[in-house]
């Protein structure tokens, strides 16, 4: 039951355990990445934008956070020819710096790590769409020590996942997505297309393809807007029964390239939901909870904003604490 917060350099660690974080995740990108593979991604995000600078500020994020683990993300889908062999040694020194795990997708990469003996230190990316109990038995047969769960998964998919000796973690707050990330063949280096008009609707009612750009905007934060100071964009945080229900051990934050003042206040609102959670609180006194906080009513109250929009369908005999 842990809030995993996003990092891009050490002095965002103690502002994020302060406002309610456990554990941390980053991208950090080879030094030597781009002369053996060009502009390809190490990590699903730009080494500038989203990503630790270099060894030196990761063994002071690692120090800053001291008990709390902090985990690297080398997560790009693919790679290149060369790549895997290069990330294989870098991930190994990561660990070796103070890395409490690799995130990773890409299979190769995945059984190269295993081979080596880190599988205990793996946790396999959302991108490697692990969405039903056989896949998630087969990572952990591999010994990998967590899987992230793709974010189109529903409560009760969510539910059906959990396998003995394997932890689970899910998407909590930010960062939608038009499409099933893990089996999508775009890059956000070509920008965010997905998330920007400009689509062919001619053929759709008006109703429709406005409804479709409303729930498009919702998906890419609202526009990046704030309500009170707290991030607008997707949300699960009424969902925290059901997912603590489900085993769920990780919650994650997504924004590693937001403004530290962004991921301190969807750390500190999910910190917030997950409290009450924890005690015994249920969706409609979180999202009562939410709402005094962040405004933005009427978004909640459409459930606009809703990663899991099932936990407003299912018939519940001891509300509020289902």
């Amino acid at each position: 039951m842990k809030i995993l917060a996003p990092l891009k350099n050490s002095a965002e660690v103690m502002p994020l355990l302060q406002a309610g974080a456990d554990e941390f995740y980053c991208g950090l990108t080879p030094p030597d990445w781009q002369q053996h593979c060009g502009q390809s991604w190490a990590n699903r995000r730009g080494a500038v934008s989203a990503g630790i600078r270099d060894l030196a500020d990761f063994q002071l994020a690692v120090a800053a956070a001291a008990e709390h683990p902090v985990y690297v993300a080398l997560n790009a889908p693919w790679y290149p020819p060369g790549g895997v062999e290069l990330l294989a040694e870098f991930g190994a020194q990561l660990l070796a710096t103070g890395a409490a795990a690799l995130i990773v997708a890409d299979m190769d990469l995945l059984l190269t790590l295993t081979a080596a003996g880190y599988a205990e230190k793996l946790h396999v990316s959302s991108l490697a769409t692990c969405t039903n109990p056989a896949a998630a038995a087969f990572f952990r047969d591999l010994g990998v020590a967590r899987v992230i769960l793709p974010r189109h998964l529903t409560l009760e998919e969510i539910a059906a996942v959990g396998v003995d000796k394997l932890e689970l973690e899910a998407f909590l707050l930010n960062d939608g997505c038009v499409f099933e990330e893990g089996l999508c063949a775009t890059t956000h280096a070509a920008g965010t297309f997905c998330l920007e008009d400009g689509a062919d609707t001619t053929d759709l009612a008006t109703e429709t393809t406005e409804r479709y750009a409303f729930w498009k905007w919702t998906l890419n934060h609202c526009g990046c807007q704030t309500s009170q100071g707290y991030p607008l964009g997707p949300c699960g945080l009424c969902a925290l029964p059901r997912l603590l229900a489900s085993g769920i051990h990780s919650f994650k934050v997504v924004g590693r390239e937001a403004s530290l003042p962004r991921k301190e206040k969807a750390v500190e609102i999910a910190a917030r939901a997950l409290r009450i959670a924890r005690s015994g609180g249920g969706p409609r006194e979180i999202r009562q909870a939410v709402m005094n906080l962040r405004g933005a009513d009427s978004l909640c109250e459409g459930s606009h904003l809703c990663y899991y929009p099932d936990v407003w369908r299912q018939k519940c005999p001891e509300e509020p604490r289902c």
